[in-house]
């Protein structure tokens, strides 16, 4: 069986710079290990999205139409550049099966027209990933979804990887470490080390994401002198991975939301064997208090983070025992070569 592997990104530098051992098998979905499982790999050339969301998805669609190398099934990290392709697997024009990654859930939308076009959308989506239980659950109740198109799916980091820089940078862990850049929720972290003042932070986030404008809020914002700003420009997930390898703990600290905000940053955190202190948020696909890895707060709870922070600070053995846990629900669950397993065992499906 062969699929033809699309995705957002320049998948095809993350490809080459994955074969170097230079990035992350997880932001490929799995696609790296899925001719391990006995599935060929074809890529989607990749081209800088139009400035209008048709363009790009006639462009996307014709790509994939007119491929001259074969394959049984689309698969794809997201419906986002796909949408003229699955309207016409909707209407019975484009006859091979396309399975993808949703990552918020499926919602009713306003309108009897509007209800009517998605579904007819998701009429031409063969079968669905989604992040985590909740999501699933929530996307079924909406009559769009049926079960027997779509599972949860545990999407996780790259152990080898993972290993590989652990390995090449052995260092003593200390101090606390945000990098997150969507909905993050800044006054609350910065609210909480202002009241931890004998704990050093680094916060590392983008100029602006999602609408928030993270560089103009934290120009005029009161920050505490044990917390060290920096506006990232240019790193990306290796370069982010290096800088968080040195702590003892990673926050994740975030507005609600309705999907898994955050979940990157904590699968790496769990590959890193690294407690975490995180918004509690049902969307996610485990908790990870209960889990005992980390330390669930309510959103905007200044005060339990406050706690949380000394809990972590104050009982290195419990953190230690929170980190092995973590690194230990990794390897069980959240590693992509899982992942890739279960992805693969859907697309046998439409083998032909």
């Amino acid at each position: 069986m062969t699929v033809y592997f699309y995705h957002t990104q320049d998948l095809n530098y993350i490809y080459r710079e994955w074969k170097a051992g230079r990035f992350p098998a997880h932001l490929l979905y799995g696609a790296t290990h899925l001719p391990d499982e006995g599935i060929g790999v074809v890529m989607h050339k990749h081209s800088k999205p139009g400035s209008r969301r048709i363009v790009s998805a006639l462009r996307n669609a014709a790509k994939v139409i007119f491929c001259k190398e074969r394959f049984d099934a689309v698969y794809a990290t997201k419906y986002n550049g796909l949408e003229l392709l699955i309207f016409l697997r909707a209407l019975g024009l484009y006859r091979k099966p396309i399975v993808l990654w949703h990552h918020q859930p499926v919602v009713l939308s306003k309108g009897w027209l509007k209800n009517m076009v998605s579904r007819l959308f998701y009429k031409g989506i063969d079968h669905m990933f989604f992040f985590s239980d909740h999501l699933l659950e929530v996307s079924l109740a909406t009559g769009k979804v049926t079960r027997d198109k779509a599972e949860q799916c545990p999407w996780g980091a790259d152990l080898v990887y993972y290993d590989r820089l652990m390995a090449a940078h052995t260092c003593e862990r200390k101090d606390f470490i945000s990098t997150g850049k969507e909905r993050r929720d800044m006054p609350t972290l910065l609210a909480a080390f202002a009241k931890c003042s004998d704990q050093h932070l680094d916060l590392i986030t983008a100029a602006d994401c999602c609408g928030t404008n993270y560089e103009e809020m934290l120009s005029v914002a009161s920050i505490p002198e044990n917390v060290s700003v920096t506006i990232n420009r240019t790193m990306w997930i290796p370069e982010l991975a290096e800088r968080i390898l040195p702590h003892k703990c990673v926050c994740i600290c975030c507005k609600e939301t309705n999907y898994t905000v955050g979940l990157t940053t904590l699968v790496e955190a769990l590959a890193f064997g690294m407690p975490v202190v995180i918004s509690k948020n049902p969307n996610q696909p485990f908790d990870a208090e209960e889990e005992g890895c980390g330390i669930t707060v309510d959103y905007g709870d200044t005060e339990c983070w406050v706690n949380a922070i000394r809990r972590i600070s104050d009982n290195p053995e419990e953190a230690s025992l929170m980190g092995k846990r973590a690194r230990s629900l990794a390897e069980s669950t959240y590693n992509i070569a899982n992942c890739a397993h279960i992805v693969a065992n859907a697309l046998r499906k439409f083998e032909k």
